[in-house]
């Protein structure tokens, strides 16, 4: 790890080894200058490992970019507040972390805590499935209610008390809708075959 020559300033050890969330000290440089025992434990690198590299390299790539682009901001004097990443373990497998850091300008130093939001992740995207599986199947719900149960005889139309009725009764009951009646052309030729068919000759 390059040394900037720059001092770390005291942190009670007993807070620092003690504390459940991740806490770092990196510098400008983008090199972890301290870390508590909790990154051991999450991670599964040894301290050793992971300041010996730029603690970019141990970012989801998809994920790079974006906190390339928070630790810039942070060096320009803004605040980290709950941004979130995805660090690789040392067995390969990822871990979501929130972060809130600022800036020390002086010593060239950024102060960082981190919480494991991995499992309340996956409890989301949890729901989320849950969600969209409920939403398919009250989809499906709807379609199967839209298949009418009707008379192939007289088209009558049961409803879900068990009671039929007419097409015109039913529509207007579930639709408000009035009927106007009248006849189409293939009807009114048949009708008007059948009339005279029915009329005597002269």
């Amino acid at each position: 790890m390059p040394d900037s020559g720059d001092e770390i300033p005291a942190v009670d050890d007993r807070y620092f080894d003690l504390s459940l969330d991740l806490l770092c000290i990196a510098h400008f440089g983008g090199y972890f200058r301290r870390l508590n025992p909790a990154w051991e434990r999450v991670l599964g690198f040894s301290r050793e490992e992971l300041q010996a590299k730029q603690m970019f390299e141990f970012v989801h790539p998809d994920d790079r970019e974006r906190t390339l682009e928070q630790n810039r901001k942070v060096r320009a004097g803004e605040m980290a507040l709950e941004f979130e990443n995805r660090y690789v373990c040392k067995d390969g497998t990822y871990r979501w972390f929130r972060w809130n850091a600022r800036a020390d300008f002086e010593r060239q130093l950024i102060y960082s805590v981190a919480r494991d939001i991995t499992e309340s992740k996956r409890a989301e995207e949890e729901r989320e499935r849950l969600v969209r599986e409920l939403q398919t199947a009250l989809a499906e719900v709807k379609e199967l209610r839209s298949i009418l149960p009707i008379c192939m005889y007289c088209k009558s139309i049961r409803d879900d008390e068990n009671y039929w009725h007419s097409v015109e009764s039913y529509i207007s009951q579930q639709t408000q809708t009035e009927f106007s009646h009248s006849i189409c052309p293939a009807c009114h030729e048949k009708v008007r075959d059948s009339w005279l068919g029915d009329q005597p000759d002269e």
